[in-house]
Formats: C-alpha cells, structure tokens, sequence
C-alpha cells in the first residue's frame, strides 16, 4: 500500500480539526441548583461551548436551553480536565464561580458572596 504526501496531510489537518472541536464544547454534570448573575438554574447536564474567536463562553442546561449564559474569558493554565467549573459554597448554597474550557477561563463571577463562603466545589467535565 502506497501512502501518498497529500494523504498524510489531509489525515493531519482531519485529526487537528477534530483537537480543536473537543477543545471548544464541553459537558459537564452538575448535581446541584446554583446561582449565577441573579438567576437560578436547575441540577443538570451544562453543555460548556467556547466561541470560534475564544473570546467567550456559553454554559447552556441541556434539558432547558433558556437556561443559559455567556461571560468573556481570558487565558489560563490547562486544567486537568477538558472544561472545569467551580462553585462557591455558602451553607447549601451554590454560586457559580468560573468556568474554565481549556485554556480559557472566565473571570471571578461570584464578587458579590465574599462573606459567607465556606467552601469552593469543582466539578470536571468531559
């Protein structure tokens, strides 16, 4: 079998493609109701997307689509996982944090809990 130049790089350019979709979408299972700019959302599936520039990104309910926001994002250390959300706790309650999808991360979005928080909740997307 005769492996030709131009089929090397249409494999490559495929494979880098498809690096960057996983790169940009994310879903992650959050057990628990939270809060976040002043509105609630259900326990659920979050599909986590990032915009084609990077400049934003989106965590919409997969059940309920109304439910969803947008933040601005700016660079970060890779996570350990492919999208990583994390929560500020205060007794049962829960604050969106940040969202980070790769090597994007939102800005602290809970500024106005500072008093009260007894704990951070990450949870890892796939």
């Amino acid at each position: 079998m005769r492996i030709t130049f131009r089929t090397l790089v249409l494999t490559a350019a495929a494979l880098c493609s498809s690096a960057a979709f996983a790169a940009t979408q994310s879903r992650v299972d959050v057990p628990f109701s939270f809060t976040a700019k002043g509105q609630s959302f259900p326990a659920g599936t979050y599909d986590v997307v990032l915009d084609a520039g990077n400049s934003f990104v989106t965590l919409a309910n997969k059940a309920d689509q109304s439910k969803h926001l947008t933040w601005t994002v700016g660079p970060a250390e890779p996570a350990a996982t492919a999208a990583l959300v994390k929560f500020d706790t205060t007794g049962t309650d829960y604050a969106l944090k940040s969202i980070q999808l790769g090597t994007r991360v939102t800005p602290n979005l809970d500024r106005n809990n500072k008093r009260g928080v007894s704990a951070t909740t990450s949870i890892g997307g796939e």
